[in-house]
């Protein structure tokens, strides 16, 4: 049964809150995909905190007007096409990554950071970088660093006091 107009804006409002919720959204396309595998990636993706759904091309090109994004031309796309959005601009691209490596009926097409079109090898080169949590880690562990050399040198000469104390008592015992 077709949808009524209220319905489609009720989809569109949908959409468009996700785009403006979102730092990145990707796009992909997939033919029979099993129901199982769909599932546990949405599953995947909900516990991350991105959203994983098929968008009709025609919502997705008034979504694209209303926000002036150069319009990526989705009639050359054959299958279901998905969008998923993610709360960082890592996620869901490494999610997906990992979900595609060996499907042949599954892959993406491109997506949007900060409202400018990434191709698919960009997406793919965004998922191989390290998290947020990640990089906060490298980052402490660098500044770190430093400071635990300095207290192993300074630990190191307090150790060589204590040898030679050690070594004069136990030459005069």
């Amino acid at each position: 049964m077709p949808k009524s107009k209220n319905q489609k804006k009720k989809v569109l409002d949908s959409v468009n809150q996700k785009f403006d919720q979102s730092k990145a959204i990707i796009f992909s396309v997939f033919e029979k995909l099993p129901v199982n595998e769909d599932f546990s990636l949405r599953q995947e993706l909900k516990k991350e905190g991105a959203n994983h759904e098929v968008v009709k091309k025609t919502l997705l090109k008034k979504v694209f007007a209303e926000k002036n994004i150069p319009n990526f031309n989705f009639d050359e796309l054959h299958g279901n096409l998905t969008i998923t959005t993610s709360p960082d601009e890592i996620t869901g691209a490494k999610i997906l990554a990992k979900f595609i490596k060996n499907k042949e009926n599954f892959k993406i097409v491109g997506g949007l950071l900060e409202n400018k079109w990434l191709a698919q090898e960009k997406i793919i080169a965004l998922s191989k970088l390290p998290s947020k949590e990640e990089l906060i880690a490298q980052t402490i562990g660098t500044i770190k660093a430093p400071l635990n050399g300095f207290v192993s040198v300074l630990a190191g000469n307090l150790r060589g006091l204590v040898n030679v104390l050690n070594a004069i008592k136990n030459r005069d015992a």
